[in-house]
């Protein structure tokens, strides 16, 4: 039983719970830490972090803050707070319009990438956007376009990044998109490799930086090549 766990047997629970992403039973446990040892703060920025995992950003924030009170340079809740605090910046809208927790743009190496769209739509489009936005691919030819859930254009990946990503698609992987960032004439996206198929298991969608810039070779092949498709489609009607 927990309540008969020495401390260190009750953080250790904590810790593999975190690492099953069992975050219920992280925040269950880390909580009786507290209960036994209020100012515990490996147990605080544990159970912080494990709210944010479950979408409770107030809740997570609380948490570090405490942290901070007790030992004001802790690195650990410094760094988180400035996150939240950026994501909430950056993403106002995302936890008032959109059922989703800012962590989606936690970032994993070779599983995200968050990707500069070329030949974006208009403002006028773009200004009905919100940061946090779910947005889809729709897969062409020699590209992928970013469409809303109506289907309405937002912008294209690049074109290296669309041959890549098709080429993984077709294979079997499977890839969840985001509004990250949305400015009058730029939009960026935040994607996020959800299934790897057999063929690239071993594999990693992405590699480099996190984030990825087209070039001005990127951008005018993408425009010509969706003005191709779009004609292609107009002909088909």
């Amino acid at each position: 039983m927990l309540s008969f766990m020495t401390d260190r047997a009750l953080s250790d629970k904590a810790v593999n719970a975190a690492l099953s992403q069992n975050w219920q039973e992280a925040i269950a446990v880390n909580k009786q830490i507290l209960e036994q040892s209020p100012k515990n703060i490996e147990a605080l920025n544990r159970l912080g972090f494990s709210l944010l995992k479950i979408g409770k950003i107030r809740e997570g924030k609380l948490m570090f803050e405490k942290v901070l009170k007790l030992d004001p340079y802790n690195r650990i809740a410094g760094n988180n707070i400035k996150k939240i605090l950026a994501m909430k910046k950056h993403c106002k809208d995302i936890i008032s319009n959109y059922p989703v927790s800012p962590l989606l743009f936690l970032e994993e190496p070779g599983k995200t990438k968050i990707v500069d769209c070329v030949n974006v739509a208009s403002p006028q489009i773009l200004s009905t956007l919100s940061c946090g936005q779910e947005v889809f691919f729709k897969l062409k030819k020699h590209s992928i376009d970013i469409r809303d859930a109506k289907n309405t254009y937002i912008g294209a990946l690049p074109d290296d990044l669309s041959f890549k990503l098709l080429m993984f698609i077709k294979a079997g992987n499977s890839f969840t998109a985001h509004m990250k960032r949305i400015a009058k004439s730029n939009v960026s996206v935040f994607i996020r490799e959800t299934k790897r198929g057999k063929k690239f298991r071993n594999q990693a969608s992405f590699s480099g930086t996190a984030s990825y810039a087209p070039s001005f070779h990127d951008r005018e092949n993408a425009e010509l090549k969706n003005r191709s498709d779009t004609e292609n489609e107009q002909e088909e009607h």
